[in-house]
């Protein structure tokens, strides 16, 4: 059964249930599951595809080399990683078929399913009803589809739409790549740091962000 979100009354709980839940077989591969992290009262909230290695093995989102090129995006904007909320699609790592386990370090990284994202829906849903922030930023195109779906909105390309200020319901959304594209691609880097900018004079421009 769907967990209804009005169950939810604070992150902890649903931080528990992550760790806890068996809804489908990555619970089954996983070392640690990757609820998310960050203050209740955040202003932006990032959200990613799924926990890679280093997330599965320290249970902590964006802790790994893609984690590394957020913490700088963030510093180059001065946005203390502490005061934002970061989460992910899903909440534990989805792995190849010919990866016997999350505990192995040659495992390969895939996309997570369609079963698996709906089963991992309501926590993330769950988790923007709680935060309530002001700035959504979608990582990804995985991110972004399941994000602007939510809230009734088609998705293009990451690589058209990326940087654009949306509004939805009561916040901005921006798209952006995700943080690992831009460990292979230095052109992709640049992008990420003028789409931070607008991440950075959106949140100067205070009128801009509906409360």
């Amino acid at each position: 059964m769907t967990q209804d979100l009005s169950d939810f009354s604070d992150l902890q709980e649903i931080s528990n249930q992550v760790r806890n839940c068996r809804k489908c077989p990555l619970s089954e591969t996983r070392r640690n599951a990757v609820p998310g992290e960050g203050p209740c009262n955040a202003k932006v909230m990032f959200v990613g595809e799924g926990p890679g290695r280093q997330e599965d093995l320290e249970g902590r989102p964006f802790v790994g080399r893609a984690g590394s090129v957020l913490d700088e995006l963030l510093r180059s904007i001065k946005l203390d990683r502490k005061s934002v909320y970061v989460a992910n699609v899903v909440k534990c790592r989805p792995l190849a078929k010919d990866s016997d386990s999350a505990i192995q370090d040659s495992g390969r990284d895939r996309k997570p399913t369609g079963e698996e994202i709906a089963a991992c829906a309501p926590y993330l849903k769950g988790q923007l009803r709680l935060v309530h922030p002001q700035i959504i930023c979608t990582l990804g195109d995985t991110a972004t589809r399941f994000i602007l779906e939510i809230y009734g909105l088609k998705a293009g390309s990451i690589s058209r739409i990326h940087g654009r200020v949306l509004s939805v319901d009561n916040a901005k959304l921006i798209p952006m790549y995700h943080p690992a594209a831009a460990l292979y691609t230095a052109e992709l880097k640049e992008l990420m740091k003028k789409d931070f900018k607008k991440l950075g004079a959106l949140l100067a421009q205070k009128t801009l962000v509906s409360i």
